[in-house]
């Protein structure tokens, strides 16, 4: 048995929301290793810190471990929640009716937040709370307590034949929160 299967898994991942926040990215529910370590995307098959990262929403290279820090980051304050708070490494065995369910937990949080857009990484809880709605991956035209949304494909290892489609998302997505990249000096 591995070391790490002797480690109590947490019931949930706290929110990372505080009000004024600029951004909050939107997970399905929280894995077994984001919750066992206390940071969202936290599984090493999961792209989303490699992808932020490379994008203008953040100044610096970031990992799992600054996630708490960037709500109060430049050049955006970012957060972070699910909407499904249940821990399930595999997000196919949330079930439909539990995202429903959530619903209305998952918009008063994101309410107290006030962001002014909020991100979903991945289609299925999107689709669930806006059904109908979603157009191609990108910023939708619905939105959220007076927030944008934006979708992107899901981070995690199962989707990495959509990787290729999230950059150019998030840098449009930084464009519209007024970010833009700045070039490094040679």
């Amino acid at each position: 048995m591995s070391r790490a299967r002797n480690v109590e898994v947490p019931p949930t991942l706290p929110d990372l929301l505080v009000p004024g926040l600029d951004l909050v990215f939107v997970g399905i529910n929280p894995g077994e290793t984001s919750a066992r370590l206390g940071h969202y995307y936290a599984n090493r098959g999961n792209a989303f810190w490699s992808l932020l990262a490379g994008s203008p929403l953040v100044s610096r290279g970031v990992g799992p471990e600054d996630d708490a820090a960037l709500a109060q980051a430049t050049p955006l304050r970012i957060g972070f929640t699910d909407v499904v708070k249940r821990v399930e490494t595999d997000s196919s065995k949330v079930e439909t009716f539990e995202i429903r369910e959530a619903a209305a937990g998952f918009r008063a949080r994101v309410a107290l937040a006030t962001p002014r857009a909020v991100c979903f990484t991945g289609a299925r809880q999107f689709d669930v709370l806006f059904p109908g709605d979603r157009g191609a991956w990108g910023h939708q035209s619905v939105d959220l307590d007076g927030a944008e949304v934006w979708v992107i494909p899901s981070t995690s290892g199962r989707a990495v034949a959509y990787r290729g489609e999230i950059a150019p998302i998030l840098e449009d997505l930084a464009a519209a929160l007024g970010v833009q990249r700045t070039e490094v000096a040679r």
